[in-house]
């Protein structure tokens, strides 16, 4: 209701053509162009949403919130020709400045907004006002705004090793005169909203509304396995460091409460654990038998370890000590199920300010207490991620260091910090994401004005992590830990929830009536999740198998031909699984023999050879000299370019030679697939250039010539409505494109007669891997929908029967 309130006064200065904050003079000098004009491409290069429901109050209110929400949005418009009345459009803005008109909101809540990218410095560098080492971002942007008169905009590159709270250095500017993207992120660069200033924005077409840098402002490629000195990290730890003596009471009203980190120190002063020095890896390594084998754990194999982070989890101890003593890799992260592990449990107790905290404690376990003890060497840990079941944790170290990463309260979407598979190594591990994702986060803006932070755990110390804190953890030296998660009454809404949609009757009716209290109970009735009943039986929706960009692999380069016959020495991909995994994996291998119709391999990944001969339906050709492909530009990219492949190797390597004339040497089988013509309505970018500059605009392939000669030439319409004919497909490239709860789509589908039939409907629901729920106009829905099959409406509009 307060929302609703705030955002009143926006939504009927929208509906009744009014300015939400009046303009400068030279403002809406440019406003009264803006709306004049009768071109559309007067509008900015932003991409738009139908009004589809009422009441449009409703409808603009969300547009608002989400763009207020948003570090990359300054501000959202109607399409000044149009009206609510016959079907306006709302736009969303990085830069308003020439594109304001009477229809337009600006951003309240943030001085700057966000750009991906470098303020390109002149020659004489005379827009420079100052560059210095010493300012944080968000203290950048206090000096931008309140210090330096004649300041619209800093620009900083990112990724340093000292200094993990800062910028190498901000260079602030008095104009914009040149704006350059930086595709893989090494620089940022934030512009003032502020109309008093933005005249000296000379650029504005370069400040685009970019939907992928919005979606995800900041680029995950996890390729260094370099890591900032432990002195640097401490240098910029300012967590809070309280007595463990403090009372449950205080503990929880100070902190859990509130939802605030600290560091308790001294809890394991008194545990034999620590005062008996059990834990050590020295004495641990004879405490338990060899043969003992449901231990979890990473090992690997030998020195292979590296080759991925997944745990094992009916290891036998005899793995584990081994390499407790020869210094080999291993992590040890276990829940102490083995009977003999059940000795440590004596040896700790949970710290006093947070014992008897557990909602939890007298339910049946969700799957297995939730404690974990923890050793291993240096280098390892784990990446981002959030605690299950909505729970609370506390982490004590006794030996080594630890470095911790945690982000701010209200990010929450896991996935924006994964590992980019296009711009990484072929298997990232800790080391590679904290050297090039985590080591930016205090540097980085994850929701507006809450930034990453850095916090060195030292043995004797037990950090408190409340729930919804997306955190991660790196081992600086060999740890021994014991971690907890637990069920806090502070995070009841959430922890009810998760009980009653277990769907287990037995959870609830435990933590109701055995643990709750007369006013939990209370609230709890007045939840959205009473009565509980509802819940009982599992309707949840199934999940959705991964999208096909989640294993590259899974682009096949050749359809399988049944008059296809490999030869002695091809490369090939072949599909197996485990015993027991119904799930179908593909692995690279050599040629060896071929007998009738099947073939003698060797494989090339670290796949032991089993002996098999495989049939050839089980076998995929993989590209050789002169096969037209599509390729990733450098193999670092998240576009697909057609190239020609001009050298094949033996160790799985191509060099190729891109429509648009550049070459790539050394690609590996993760940035290549198989090129397949455009089709009429697919989603593409075209490459444009003006005044000497290349960018690429998003478009729709309109039209397929019936005559098209060697050029390949189709007809190309862009987002503003512009077509361009005969365009050759090195001016194209492919993207993977992203859509947004609520966002309009058209959905194509193929009927029984392989005919093409397309849908409008909306987002529903974005999952995590990669698919989309969807609620058509027609009132129908599904789920788990491919990227692939979705457009944008614009792409669609004078190119389709409706359905």
């Amino acid at each position: 209701m307060q929302l609703w309130t705030a955002f009143t006064s926006i939504s009927l200065a929208f509906i009744h053509g009014v300015s939400a904050a009046e303009p400068s003079d030279a403002t809406a000098t440019a406003a009264a162009d803006s709306s004049s004009s009768s071109s559309s491409s007067s509008l900015p290069p932003i991409y738009t949403a139908r009004f589809t429901s009422g009441p449009v109050e409703a409808e603009i209110l969300q547009f608002v919130e989400k763009c207020e929400s948003s570090i990359s949005c300054a501000g959202v418009s109607i399409d000044p020709k149009g009206t609510i009345a016959d079907g306006g459009r709302l736009y969303r803005h990085s830069f308003v400045g020439p594109y304001r008109s009477s229809k337009t909101y600006e951003t309240r809540k943030k001085d700057f907004t966000y750009h991906r990218g470098e303020v390109r410095i002149s020659p004489s560098g005379e827009e420079v006002i100052e560059v210095r080492e010493d300012v944080t971002v968000a203290q950048a942007k206090d000096v931008c705004k309140s210090l330096l008169s004649d300041c619209v905009a800093f620009t900083y590159p990112v990724r340093s090793l000292t200094n993990l709270d800062r910028p190498p250095k901000v260079t602030f500017v008095s104009e914009v005169r040149e704006f350059i993207p930086s595709m893989f992120d090494e620089w940022r660069t934030y512009v003032i909203n502020d109309p008093a200033r933005e005249g000296r924005i000379k650029v504005p077409d370069q400040l685009r509304y970019d939907r992928r840098v919005a979606a995800n402002p900041y680029r995950t490629c996890c390729k260094g396995e370099d890591i900032p000195p432990m002195e640097e990290v401490v240098k910029v730890d300012t967590l809070e460091r309280i007595s463990c003596d403090i009372s449950r009471e205080e503990f929880f009203l100070k902190y859990e409460l509130p939802r605030r980190p600290v560091m308790l120190v001294g809890c394991e002063k008194d545990w034999p654990a620590a005062k008996e020095q059990k834990w050590l890896p020295k004495t641990l390594a004879t405490r338990f038998s060899n043969d003992t084998g449901v231990w979890r754990a990473r090992v690997g194999w030998g020195e292979d370890m590296e080759y991925d982070e997944d745990y094992n989890h009916n290891v036998r101890w005899q793995q584990i000590a081994e390499r407790m003593r020869s210094g080999e890799p291993y992590y040890l992260f276990d829940k102490l199920f083995n009977p003999e592990a059940k000795m440590i449990e004596d040896e700790y107790e949970d710290p006093k300010p947070v014992q008897g905290g557990d909602l939890y404690e007298k339910l049946s376990y969700f799957d297995g207490p939730l404690k974990w003890f923890n050793v291993g060497p240096g280098g390892t840990g784990t990446q981002s991620h959030l605690d299950p079941y909505s729970t609370d944790a506390w982490n004590t170290l006794l030996q080594g260091h630890k470095w911790w990463v945690i982000y701010p309260e209200g990010f929450v979407d896991e996935s924006k910090l994964e590992c980019e598979p296009s711009c990484s190594v072929e298997v990232p591990l800790t080391p590679h994401w904290y050297s090039s994702v985590g080591v930016n986060a205090a540097r980085s803006e994850y929701v507006v004005g809450g930034y990453g932070r850095h916090v060195l755990q030292e043995a004797g110390e037990t950090i408190y992590i409340p729930a919804g804190l997306i955190h991660a953890v790196y081992s600086y030296d060999e740890v021994v830990a014991i971690t907890k998660n637990y069920a806090s009454a502070a995070n009841l809404d959430e922890i009810w929830m998760e009980t009653v949609t277990s769907g287990d009757r037995d959870k609830w009716r435990s933590m109701y009536y055995h643990t709750l209290n007369r006013a939990q109970r209370r609230r709890v009735r007045q939840s959205p999740y009473w009565p509980p009943g509802q819940w009982e039986e599992d309707k949840s929706v199934p999940d959705c198998d991964n999208d096909e960009d989640a294993d590259s692999t899974d682009f096949p380069m050749r359809e399988y031909d049944p008059k296809w016959a490999p030869q002695i020495g091809d490369l090939v991909e072949v599909e197996y699984s485990f015993a027991g995994d119904d799930v179908s994996h593909w692995a690279m291998a050599r040629v060896l023999t071929v007998q009738d119709s099947a073939a003698d391999v060797e494989f090339l990944d670290n796949k032991p050879n089993d002996g098999k001969d495989y049939q050839f339906e089980f076998l995929r050709a993989l590209p050789k000299e002169g096969d037209v492909v599509e390729a990733q530009s450098g193999g670092n990219s998240i576009e697909w370019y057609k190239a020609t492949v001009v050298k094949a190797y033996l160790n799985a390597t191509w060099d190729v030679h891109y429509a648009h004339g550049d070459m790539d040497f050394g690609l590996t089988r993760v940035s290549l697939r198989e090129h397949f013509p455009f089709s009429k309505g697919e989603m593409v970018q075209m490459l444009r250039r003006k005044d000497g500059q290349e960018y690429w605009v998003d478009s729709t392939i309109s039209d397929i010539s019936s005559t098209a000669d060697a050029k390949e030439g189709v007809t190309v319409k862009h987002f503003d409505g512009k077509e361009v004919e005969d365009v050759p497909s090195k001016l194209l490239r492919r993207v993977r494109w992203y859509f947004e709860i609520d966002e309009d789509v058209v959905v194509s589908t193929v009927s029984d007669y392989g005919e093409d039939s397309f849908y409008k409907g909306r987002v529903t629901n974005v999952r995590k891997n990669g698919r989309y729920d969807i609620f058509f106009d027609d009132g129908d829905s599904d789920s788990c929908v491919s990227w692939r099959a979705l457009r944008f409406p614009w792409a669609m509009e004078d190119g389709w029967d409706e359905e």
